[in-house]
C-alpha cells in the first residue's frame, strides 16, 4: 500500500481512548450498544464516519446496525458489497486498511465519492466458529496512515462488536423462535398454560381461557388447583413433588369451568429446564375430551344398566355389589342370577374380570354376560354352564389374546352350603366372625378363553352359617396403590371386613370402598375395582317364590 508523507494519526492518550470505549459501551446492549460503538469509535480514531453491519451471506449484502457520519446516526439499510472496500474484508476474512486514495481503488463506488472518502479501515466480525457474521469499519476524508495504537484500539472495538453481535443474533433468533412458538400456541385448539417452580400459572393461551370460561388476567397468578374438580385437586395437592419431577407426563382429569360445567380433559405435561438442566417450571397442554367422552358416557350408561341396580335380599341372604371403573367403561363384571324355573332354584353371584380396559374389554364383558345369562336359564350345574361359556368365548377371543377370569358362587339355603367354580379368578373369602377366621375358596382352574378343552370343576363348602360374610372381588382392590406406590393389600382388606362384619352387606361394601379411597388419596386409579359382599343373616333357609 502507498506510504504517506504526512505525519501519522496519533492517539495522544491511550488510556483516554480506552475510557471512551468503556464509558460509551459498558452499559448498553443490542441497538444501543451498536449506536454507542460507532460514535465512540469515530471519536477515538477521529474519523468522518464509522459503521457496524451484519453480513447477509445469501445476498452478499451488509445490513447497517448503526452508521455514524456527519454527527448523525442512521441504521437498518442495505448495501451490496460488490465493488466496495468491505468486499475485501469479507473475501480476506481479516483487517483491510487503505491509508489513502481509496476512491482510486473503487472508482465506481458512489458512497465513497459522495463523502469524498480518502481512507478506510475495516475488519470482519466473527462467530465462535470463525464464520463472518458482520463488518466493522471507519472511513475518513483525510489519510489514515499506519499507526499501531490506532490499530490496537480498532481491534478492541472489533472484539467488542463481534461479541455483542453474536449475543444480539442469538437473542434475535430466540425472540423469533419465541414468537413462532407463541403464534403456534395461540392458534392451536389445545389449551396451554405455563407454570413456574411454585406451580403458579405465568402464561396461558386463548383456548384454555375458553375452556374454563375465565380471562387471561383471571388465570395468570393462580394455580391449576383453582380450575380442578375435587378428585383432581386432591391429586395435585398430594402429588406436587412427583408432578414437578416429571413422574406424570400424561393423565386424564376434569376441570370445572366458571359456569360450573365439568370439562373432561387429557393433560400432557413437559418439564421446562434452564440452560444448566435445572427444572424451572412445567408446560401443560390440555385437550378437551368433551366430544370423545359423550359416546363413552353413553356406553358407560348402557354398561351400568346391565349390572344389578341395587342390593338383593332373599330369605336371609343379603347381597350387595359395586364396580368402579378406572375409565368411563371397564372390563369388570358382577351379577346376581336367579332361575326360578330350574330344579336347583338357587341364587348365584358372579364376578368377572376381562383383561385390559376400555371399549374392547367392555364389549367382551357384555358378550360373556349375555351368554352366561342365556345358558343359566337352561339350567344345569355350575361346571356345565361355565365350561360351555368357556368354549363359546374361545371363538371370540382366540385372535385377540384376551381372556376373562370368573368366579361364580351358587348359594344353597336348603342345605346351608354354597358351590363355586373359579376360573383363574382371585379366591373368594368366607369370614366367620364367631371364630374370627377367614377361609379362601382356593380350588379352581384356568381363566376363560385360554384352553377350549379346559374342564373346570365345581366345589362345595357345606358349613355356611348365619353371620358369615362371603366376599368375591377383582384384583383392583388389593392392588390399589397410594401416592408412595404401596399396595392396599389383602391384609388391609380383611381388616375392614372383620371390623364391619356385624353390618349388612351394603354397609360392609361401603366401608371397603371408603377405605380404599382414603388409602389411595391423591393416587390415580389404575384398575377397575369390583366387589360383591354376601352376608348370611337370620332366616338363612330354603328359598321360595324367587323372582328375577
Amino acid at each position: 500500500m502507498e506510504k504517506l508523507n504526512q505525519p501519522p494519526l496519533r492517539i495522544a492518550d491511550e488510556n483516554s481512548a480506552l475510557r471512551i470505549i468503556l464509558e460509551g459501551t459498558a452499559t448498553a446492549t443490542g441497538e444501543r450498544f451498536f449506536d454507542a460503538l460507532v460514535v465512540s469509535l469515530s471519536k477515538v480514531l477521529n474519523t468522518h464516519s464509522a459503521w457496524v453491519t451484519e453480513y447477509i451471506e445469501d445476498t452478499r449484502q451488509l445490513r447497517a446496525l448503526a452508521y455514524w457520519a456527519d454527527g448523525r446516526l442512521t441504521r437498518d439499510f442495505l448495501i451490496d458489497i460488490d465493488g466496495t472496500p468491505c468486499e475485501a474484508v469479507i473475501k480476506q476474512s481479516g483487517i483491510v486498511h487503505y491509508p489513502d486514495h481509496v476512491i482510486r481503488l473503487y472508482p465506481g463506488n458512489s458512497t465513497l465519492a459522495s463523502i469524498n472518502a480518502v481512507s478506510y479501515l475495516g475488519a470482519p466480525l466473527l462467530d465462535k466458529t470463525g464464520k463472518i457474521i458482520g463488518n466493522l469499519a471507519v472511513m475518513d476524508t483525510k489519510p489514515m496512515p499506519e499507526e499501531n495504537h490506532a490499530k490496537a484500539i480498532f481491534q478492541i472495538f472489533t472484539a467488542r462488536a463481534s461479541a455483542e453481535l453474536r449475543r444480539f443474533k442469538a437473542e434475535t433468533e430466540l425472540h423469533k423462535s419465541e414468537e413462532k412458538f407463541r403464534r403456534i400456541i395461540e392458534t392451536t385448539a389445545e389449551g396451554f398454560f405455563l407454570m413456574d417452580g411454585n406451580f403458579v400459572i405465568t402464561d396461558v393461551n386463548r383456548a384454555f381461557c375458553r375452556m374454563v370460561g375465565y380471562s387471561r388476567e383471571e388465570i395468570i397468578g393462580r394455580t391449576p388447583v383453582r380450575f380442578a374438580d375435587e378428585d383432581y385437586r386432591q391429586f395435585l395437592m398430594f402429588n406436587r413433588e412427583a408432578l414437578f419431577s416429571g413422574k406424570f407426563s400424561e393423565l386424564e382429569s376434569t376441570l370445572v369451568a366458571q359456569s360450573g360445567e365439568r370439562v373432561p380433559v387429557l393433560i400432557h405435561g413437559n418439564q421446562l429446564r434452564d440452560d444448566r438442566g435445572s427444572v424451572i417450571g412445567n408446560m401443560i397442554f390440555v385437550t378437551d375430551l368433551t366430544q370423545q367422552k359423550r359416546s363413552l358416557t353413553l356406553a358407560a350408561e348402557v354398561q351400568q344398566s346391565l349390572l344389578p341396580q341395587g342390593p338383593l335380599s332373599i330369605d336371609g341372604l343379603d347381597i350387595a355389589g359395586r364396580t368402579l371403573s378406572c375409565g368411563e367403561i371397564g372390563g369388570d363384571y358382577f351379577d346376581y342370577i336367579q332361575e326360578p324355573d330350574c330344579p336347583e332354584h338357587q341364587v348365584s353371584v358372579v364376578v368377572g374380570d376381562v383383561t385390559g380396559h376400555g371399549v374392547e374389554a367392555a364389549l367382551l364383558m357384555t358378550t360373556a354376560r349375555a351368554f352366561l345369562r342365556m345358558r343359566s336359564s337352561l339350567c344345569g350345574s355350575l361346571s356345565q354352564i361355565i365350561n360351555e361359556m368357556n368354549r363359546h368365548l374361545i371363538r371370540d377371543v382366540t385372535d385377540s389374546g384376551r381372556f376373562m377370569t370368573l368366579s361364580v358362587i351358587r348359594f344353597d339355603a336348603k342345605n346351608r352350603s354354597l358351590r363355586w367354580v373359579r376360573a383363574g379368578h382371585p379366591p373368594a373369602l368366607v369370614f366367620d366372625p364367631e371364630k374370627d377366621r377367614f377361609r379362601e375358596l382356593l380350588e379352581g382352574g384356568l381363566p376363560l378363553g385360554v384352553d377350549e378343552n379346559s374342564n373346570l370343576q365345581e366345589y362345595l363348602a357345606a358349613d355356611i352359617e348365619t353371620g358369615q360374610v362371603v366376599t368375591v372381588g377383582t384384583d383392583g382392590i388389593w392392588e390399589s396403590v397410594d401416592r408412595e406406590g404401596n399396595l392396599y393389600g389383602m391384609e388391609r382388606f380383611c381388616t375392614v371386613i372383620r371390623k364391619n362384619a356385624r353390618l349388612g352387606a351394603k354397609d360392609i361394601l361401603d366401608a371397603v370402598y371408603a377405605d380404599i379411597k382414603a388409602f389411595a388419596l391423591g393416587a390415580r386409579q389404575e384398575d377397575d375395582i369390583t366387589l360383591v359382599v354376601a352376608k348370611i343373616n337370620e332366616g338363612w333357609k330354603p328359598a321360595s317364590d324367587w323372582m328375577i
